[in-house]
């Protein structure tokens, strides 16, 4: 009799500690650990030149001669290509031919029209002579009587008028030397925009750089301002890393701030810069801001068209007591004591994506849940399994896509 009372208390004892063993909830928990964090938001980014410069026709032509091909290296000024245009040349030899002539019609030895006021200012000046003559021979003449006075101030008056005359002449022969002079000016200014229209078909590098796309290809009818290719300085200190940031988060940038950044073609390699520019308008389709970002130190292989990851530090200390992301539910941090479920009162200090740091409520020793509780209440008995911190936030990096080589590798 007693060994079946034995029995079933040994099958009542067990059923209860299956009861209580399913029916109580599993928890996952972890101790807070002390480690760096850092508070950050999170963009997209592109190495780009600083900036680029497209090579454009500043005339319509064919495109007769392309010299540089995509990825070739340029100096500042080297000759890239030609495009022709045969009014430019027609344009040149017109006013080559104006200017030609109005130099000759300016020059005093051999100019035409100057050569005609001259001879009339000589001509004059014999009638000037003659008149001269003629006032002197009525004074004589009035001494003897020959002659009246009326007939000596006749010849003086008419004297005075060629004198008048010529020099009325002189002035006029001056006047047409300053237009002449005027008009080999223009036709000289006509002249030197249409040899400089005529030379810009010959486009130059604008800077030392590299050839960024295929040009246009040779016989290609090109319109005014056509672009022809682009050029830009591609030295990797000239390079920089032009985010895409959200518009939510574009008012926590600054220029000078520090940025993590983790590029595909450079894995597990951390790399930081600074905020160099903050651009003025958005995308309107994208909703993002252009942010460019100076690397602190380049590296020799950086080159255009990579692109990685930026986290833009807002702030970060390099020892905190931390707990995994998953710790903090609806604002609060729950933890495990006496084998209850409880809610600590904990105040948050800075966040990142897979840490969170407590500056109060909490010590290394409390138990701290990071698995979902749903609606599990305060003071509910749980059971637990402890995890480890590093494994949890290192899961957490995964499930970011932020993990081996990613963007906080190389901030902790």
């Amino acid at each position: 009799m007693l060994g079946y009372l034995a029995a079933a208390i040994l099958v009542a004892g067990g059923v209860w500690w299956a009861v209580d063993w399913f029916s109580t909830p599993r928890v996952v928990v972890t101790r807070a650990a002390t480690g760096p964090v850092v508070e950050a938001f999170y963009a997209t980014g592109t190495v780009r030149p600083v900036r680029e410069f497209p090579v454009r026709a500043p005339s319509g032509g064919t495109l007769e001669k392309v010299l540089v091909d995509k990825g070739d290296r340029v100096k500042a000024g080297q000759e890239v290509a030609v495009v022709v245009d045969p009014v430019l040349q027609y344009a040149l030899d017109r006013a080559q031919a104006e200017l030609s002539e109005k130099r000759k019609r300016a020059e005093a030895k051999q100019s035409p029209v100057l050569g005609e006021f001259d001879a009339r200012i000589g001509a004059m000046g014999e009638m000037v002579a003659t008149a001269r003559r003629e006032v002197d021979r009525m004074e004589a003449m009035t001494l003897t009587q020959a002659a009246s006075i009326v007939d000596r101030d006749r010849a003086a008056d008419l004297w005075q008028t060629r004198i008048s005359e010529q020099a009325s002449l002189v002035a006029q022969r001056q006047a047409k030397q300053y237009e002449l002079q005027r008009e080999a000016e223009v036709a000289q200014a006509e002249y030197d925009a249409a040899l400089w229209n005529l030379q810009q078909q010959t486009l130059k590098a604008p800077v030392d750089g590299a050839v960024l796309d295929r040009p246009i290809s040779r016989g290609t009818r090109v319109a005014v301002n056509d672009a022809v290719m682009r050029i830009a300085d591609v030295r990797p200190s000239e390079l920089v890393m032009r985010a895409a940031v959200d518009e939510e988060d574009v008012t926590k940038v600054r220029v000078g701030q520090t940025v993590r950044m983790s590029l595909y073609s450079f894995p597990g390699q951390p790399i930081s810069g600074k905020v160099r520019q903050i651009y003025d308008e958005a995308d309107a389709s994208r909703r993002t801001f252009e942010i460019d970002v100076a690397f602190d130190r380049a590296e020799e292989k950086l080159a255009p068209g990579m692109t990685g990851e930026l986290a833009f530090v807002i702030d970060e200390k390099p020892s905190a007591l931390i707990v995994p992301s998953t710790a903090l539910q609806a604002g609060k941090v729950h933890v495990v004591r006496d084998g209850k479920l409880a809610a600590a009162d904990v105040r948050v200090g800075l966040r990142s994506f897979d840490r969170v740091e407590i500056t109060s409520g909490i010590t290394a020793d409390d138990a701290v849940v990071v698995t979902p509780l749903g609606g599990l209440p305060a003071g509910r008995r749980v059971r637990t399994t402890v995890a480890d911190i590093e494994t949890l936030i290192a899961a957490e990096s995964t499930a970011q896509g932020r993990g081996e080589g990613g963007v906080f590798k190389g901030m902790r």
